[in-house]
């Protein structure tokens, strides 16, 4: 196995994680927050925003440049 298939493997689990999540959070008697919320909830404030836009340029820095 590689170390491309181990990272692969690694960024597959936290998406499928984050699906469960999600789909936890659509339970009516679940007190997780939706991916919506979190996000709502984040960007009332100007570090949120900045927290997002940083977050995104690093996400495509670092998955979309080549």
């Amino acid at each position: 196995m590689t170390s491309r298939q181990v990272a692969l493997g690694v960024y597959t689990l936290i998406v499928l994680a984050g699906v469960l999540l999600q789909l936890n959070s659509q339970r009516s008697s679940s007190r997780i927050p939706s991916l919506g919320t979190v996000f709502s909830r984040v960007m009332r404030t100007r570090s949120g925003r900045i927290g997002v836009v940083a977050g995104w340029a690093w996400l495509g820095l670092h998955f979309f440049a080549r």
